[in-house]
């Protein structure tokens, strides 16, 4: 019997993995979205904005090839956060930018708004696990299908392009503390970059 409801779990995972590509730049897993990830406790927005590298992520499709990639944050005067993203297609050297929006909906928990994107980005969820403020932040999003399955990404982001070893502890720990997979993450390449 459990075999039969693993296998029917499996092959609904891979009919909605063929059926939404944005799924396969993602890590999918089946279910709903971990319930007892903790989000950074006394969180203070004026603290975290300003410029972010992005040191390593999890597979994300609208960052794909990317490099040299940051995101800037600054507060807006109708109490939103202006969001400006950018990367360099490692490929093709293009360089790629986009801005949007993001409302604060609870402490450490803002939801992301790109204009033109698609629904399953432009509203997405930004939830802060864990910053010094002055060195790292690691950033988490999970969408749920219809509670079948669901799509995380993780984001380290750094102050400075190249941290130090002791800084990238750090933000592992809080990885490690949310019980998340660091298997996924790979870093990027901030090699040679332009200054921003």
């Amino acid at each position: 019997m459990l075999r039969v409801g693993i296998c029917d779990a499996l092959r609904v995972l891979l009919l909605i993995s063929a059926a939404v590509p944005s799924i396969i730049a993602q890590i999918p897993g089946i279910g709903r979205c971990p319930p007892n990830v903790q989000v950074q406790s006394n969180f203070q927005l004026p603290d975290f904005l300003g410029q972010w590298y992005e040191y390593e992520r999890y597979p994300f499709i609208f960052e794909a090839g990317g490099k040299c990639t940051y995101a800037r944050y600054a507060s807006l005067p109708n109490g939103t956060v202006s969001v400006y993203n950018f990367n360099i297609n490692s490929i093709t050297n293009r360089k790629s930018d986009i801005s949007g929006t993001a409302k604060v909906m609870a402490p450490a928990k803002l939801l992301v708004r790109f204009p033109g994107m698609p629904d399953f980005v432009s509203g997405s969820n930004y939830w802060v696990l864990g910053t010094d403020y002055t060195s790292y932040a690691v950033v988490y999003s999970c969408t749920d299908f219809y509670s079948l399955l669901n799509t995380k990404v993780i984001w380290v982001l750094t102050r400075e392009r190249k941290p130090s070893e002791s800084v990238i502890s750090q933000a592992r720990q809080v990885i490690d503390d949310n019980k998340l997979s660091k298997l996924f993450l790979f870093k990027t390449n901030q090699d040679n970059c332009p200054e921003s």
